[in-house]
C-alpha cells in the first residue's frame, strides 16, 4: 500500500471561477511554487507507472512529478504530496517509465537533441495527460499534467456572462491569458464547448498537445496535434481556410510567423481563439506588437487594435471561504478609446481605459479581487497584491 505524505507549501493556480463572484468556483488546481521538501523515511518499495497514474487519480491530483535519483510526488490541491514509503527512482526505472508513455520515435529524437519534448499520452485506463520530459543536471525528468474528462462549462468556471456575447460573432481575435497554471486551458475548452453546444460552426483546433477530446456536438470539431497531426503551426494555420472553418483555437501565440497567419485568418472572416503565457490584458498587447521589428510595429498596432474583439485574463488564488481557488478575471472588450490607445502604442494606458469602461461590462483584476475579498471569498491580503501588480 503506498502512503502520501501531505507538505504544507504555497499555492499559486490553474483554472476556475467568477462574474457575479460566484462562491461556487470550480477548483482545478495545477499551481507552479512548490512546497518546502521535509525528510519522510521511505520502506523500499518500488512503484510502476501503472501505481503512479492510480494513485493520481484516486488522490485527485493534477499533476505527477517524478525524477531519475530523486523523489516522486503528486500536486494536490495546489500542494506538493510526496509518496512517502518508496525510494527514490533509478535511472532505469525513470527512463521505463518514459518510454512507455513516448508515442514515437520522432519524440525521443526531440528529447535527444533538444533535452527537452512536450506530448500527450493516454493510458490504458482512459485518464489522459499532458507530458514535459525534461533534463536536469544531466538526469531525466518528467511532469505529467492529468487532463480532465469534463470540461467545465463557462458558468461553472465563473467566466463573466458577456463573454459569450464575443463567442456569437462571426470573425475576430479572442485572447485568453494568464501566468504558468492560471487555467487558460480550461477557459479555452470552455469556449470551445459553448459554440459546441450553441452554434452550428466548423471548429479547427491546433493544439500542443491536445488535451480535451470533443464529441460533435452543433459544431464539427476537427482537432489537430502539432507533431502528429501536422508539421507546425504555421503548417496547420495556412491550411485553415482550405478546411471551410468558421473557428480557429490556437493553444499558444509565440511567434511572429503565428501571429500573422492568426491576423490574416481574422481578416478573412474567421473568429480565432489564442491562449498566451502574459499576466494581464496591457503585457498581452505589448507582447504581441514586440513580435516585429520596430519598422512593423505602427502598422501591428493598427491590425491588432482592428482585429481584437476580447481579451480576458485570469489568475487563481487561494479561498479563505472554503477549500479551493477562484479565478481572479481582467476582461477588455473593444471600443473606440481602447481602439485608439493601441493604435497610439500607449499600452500601459490600458488599465484606465478599461476601469472607463466597467459600464460596458469591463473588469480590472484589482477591482475583481477588492469585490472577492469584500465578500469574504479573499482575504483582503490577496486582493492587495493584485492592486500590486497593476501599480508595478
Amino acid at each position: 500500500m503506498l502512503n502520501v505524505q501531505n507538505l504544507s507549501g504555497n499555492t499559486d493556480p490553474d483554472a476556475t471561477d467568477k462574474a457575479e463572484i460566484s462562491a461556487q468556483a470550480a477548483p482545478v488546481v495545477a499551481p507552479d511554487v512548490t512546497a518546502a521538501p521535509t525528510e519522510v523515511a521511505v520502506s523500499g518499495q518500488r512503484i510502476s507507472l501503472d501505481q503512479l497514474i492510480n494513485l493520481c487519480v484516486e488522490q485527485e491530483a493534477s499533476d505527477v512529478h517524478f525524477r531519475e535519483e530523486g523523489r516522486v510526488a503528486l500536486r494536490v490541491g495546489g500542494k506538493i504530496i510526496f509518496i512517502e514509503n518508496i525510494d527514490s527512482l533509478t535511472k532505469e526505472e525513470a527512463d521505463s517509465m518514459i518510454s512507455a508513455m513516448m508515442p514515437n520515435a520522432k519524440e525521443q529524437r526531440q528529447l535527444e537533441d533538444f533535452k527537452e519534448v512536450d506530448f500527450s499520452y493516454t493510458h490504458s485506463n482512459g485518464v489522459s495527460f499532458r507530458v514535459s520530459v525534461y533534463t536536469q543536471r544531466g538526469k531525466m525528468a518528467c511532469v505529467m499534467r492529468m487532463i480532465t474528462k469534463n470540461t467545465p462549462s463557462l458558468e461553472e468556471l465563473g467566466v463573466p456572462e458577456n463573454v459569450k456575447n464575443v463567442l456569437a460573432l462571426r470573425e475576430g481575435l479572442i485572447v485568453i491569458c494568464g501566468a504558468a497554471g492560471s487555467g487558460k486551458s480550461t477557459t479555452t475548452q470552455a469556449m470551445l464547448k459553448y459554440i459546441n453546444q450553441n452554434f452550428v460552426k466548423n471548429i479547427v483546433t491546433i493544439e500542443n498537445p491536445i488535451e480535451y477530446v470533443f464529441e460533435d456536438e452543433k459544431s464539427m470539431i476537427s482537432q489537430r496535434e502539432v507533431g502528429k497531426d501536422t508539421m507546425d503551426a504555421e503548417s496547420a494555420l495556412q491550411s485553415v481556410i482550405r478546411l471551410d472553418a468558421n473557428v480557429v483555437m490556437v493553444s499558444d501565440i509565440n511567434s511572429i510567423e503565428t501571429l500573422e497567419h492568426i491576423l490574416n485568418l481574422v481578416e478573412t472572416g474567421h473568429l480565432v481563439i489564442v491562449s498566451m503565457l502574459t499576466r494581464d490584458v496591457s503585457q498581452t498587447v505589448e507582447r504581441m506588437v514586440s513580435f516585429y521589428p520596430p519598422e512593423q510595429r505602427k502598422r501591428a498596432q493598427d491590425r491588432l487594435a482592428s482585429d481584437l474583439v476580447c481579451i480576458l485574463a485570469q489568475d487563481l488564488v487561494e479561498r479563505q471561504d472554503q477549500s479551493g481557488l477562484i479565478a481572479v478575471f481582467e476582461l477588455m472588450f473593444m471600443n473606440q478609446s481602447i481602439r485608439q490607445t493601441i493604435k497610439r502604442g500607449n499600452f500601459v494606458q490600458l488599465r484606465t481605459a478599461i476601469q472607463s469602461s466597467t459600464n460596458e461590462g469591463m473588469i480590472t483584476m484589482d477591482n475583481y479581487a477588492n469585490e472577492l475579498a469584500s465578500q469574504g471569498i479573499i482575504t483582503q491580503d490577496k486582493a492587495g497584491e493584485y492592486v500590486q501588480l497593476e501599480e508595478e
